[in-house]
């Protein structure tokens, strides 16, 4: 289950009464099966959790106190790019143009997810919290004991204020602004833009876009758990902040000797997971991602990242997984490479760094043993050792 996908639950009306806390957190798991299949079937004793590509079910019901809600961190505490007077589009997409800054009550981090079409960064908002990890099987099973069957808090319940937000910055042509449905058009900071509010789910669903330089677009998406907040003022305000930064090459934990015949990169996250996984498990200390599809999907009319807010897989689509072993359990627990239901998966020398290749039944076992066989961890800690995207990924 995604970050949003909760943020869902906590701000729509109450579930129907079948949906206790257990049944929550079973599709949360089943969820995560969907995504990365486990070895059932396959030989090997391991869980079926997925790769911390799920949050599965953080503490957005309410004020518990269990840890698992997290405050914004301030961007001063990430790498802030040189600032420069005009846009730039390097013919490399995996670079990344503008770095964190606050403007107002937000606070955007620098982007770690790019993509051929665009980047993304998470997005903090003061005087709510965000829980971009993993939650533990613990602290699922504390907050089922200390939840209703309804998916509530008890006596003297107080909703923890909460937000999912982040910001995607699309290169020139990438996005359609007509695309987004019911949106309001009106002129920000002096520039065109497009405003949508509210959403089947409840809560406080907005998106904003405006065209940060011609034809080309940012937009803020959040959902929080109040109708009042953040206010159109808060949401317009952020408008102002965005500046442009020297591009500076996205890093990967790892090289490529090998990608299967037409594969084309066409996503990857730097510290994180690739897409909009990587921003809602932002706090998980992830290594690395990638995503390659054939084909590639389209780089232009675009309205919301690739896989969409669900975080679905692109089609004909293959991913690369680099986090610490401690993020997952679908793992051989050595370097012996294994495979099933879709996913082939193995350890690092050291045993600390977990590395899977999934793609969903699109690519035989073969196939994707020969990719981990040729891939080429780097340190994992000294991300001055990583290697440009561009050259990690094409062979």
């Amino acid at each position: 289950m995604r970050l949003h996908e909760v943020v869902d639950l906590a701000t729509s009306d109450a579930p129907p009464d079948r949906n206790t806390i257990d049944e929550i957190v079973g599709k949360g798991r089943r969820a995560q099966r969907r995504r990365r299949a486990g070895f059932a079937g396959a030989g090997a004793a391991l869980a079926v959790v997925a790769v911390s590509a799920a949050v599965t079910l953080p503490s957005v019901f309410g004020g518990t106190g269990q840890g698992t809600v997290v405050e914004a961190a301030a961007p001063s505490a990430l790498t802030q790019h040189a600032g420069t007077a005009t846009w730039e589009y390097p013919a490399d997409p995996f670079q990344f143009t503008f770095g964190a800054f606050e403007v107002g009550r937000w606070k955007v981090a620098a982007p770690v997810v790019a993509s051929t079409s665009y980047q993304i960064a998470s997005v903090y908002l003061d005087g709510r919290t965000t829980n971009d990890r993993s939650v533990t099987e613990e602290e699922a099973e504390e907050l089922a004991r200390t939840t209703d069957r309804r998916g509530k808090g008890g006596v003297g319940y107080t909703p923890e204020p909460t937000i999912y937000a982040y910001l995607v910055l699309y290169r020139p042509g990438a996005f359609d602004p007509a695309g987004l449905a019911g949106a309001t058009t009106l002129t920000v900071d002096g520039k065109e833009a497009y405003q949508v509010s509210g959403g089947a789910h409840g809560g406080n669903r907005r998106t904003l876009a405006w065209s940060y330089d011609s034809d080309a677009w940012a937009v803020l998406s959040t959902n929080s758990n109040s109708e009042e907040d953040p206010s159109d003022a808060d949401l317009q305000e952020i408008v102002a902040g965005l500046k442009p930064a020297t591009a500076t090459p996205a890093k990967l934990p790892f090289t490529l000797d090998y990608v299967p015949a037409g594969y084309q990169p066409v996503e990857i996250g730097s510290h994180a997971m690739s897409g909009l996984n990587g921003i809602a498990a932002a706090r998980n200390g992830d290594y690395g991602g990638a995503i390659f599809a054939n084909p590639a999907p389209a780089t232009t009319g675009l309205v919301e990242p690739y896989g969409g807010v669900e975080g679905e897989d692109v089609p004909g689509s293959f991913q690369i997984f680099v986090v610490p072993s401690a993020n997952s359990n679908q793992t051989t627990g050595d370097t012996t490479i294994e495979c099933g239901n879709g996913f082939c998966t193995h350890r690092s020398a050291d045993g600390r760094t977990s590395i899977q290749v999934a793609s969903g039944g699109r690519l035989s076992d073969a196939e994707m043993t020969r990719i981990l066989q040729g891939l080429r961890l780097r340190n994992v800690k000294d991300d001055s050792t990583w290697a440009d995207a561009a050259t990690a990924l094409v062979r």
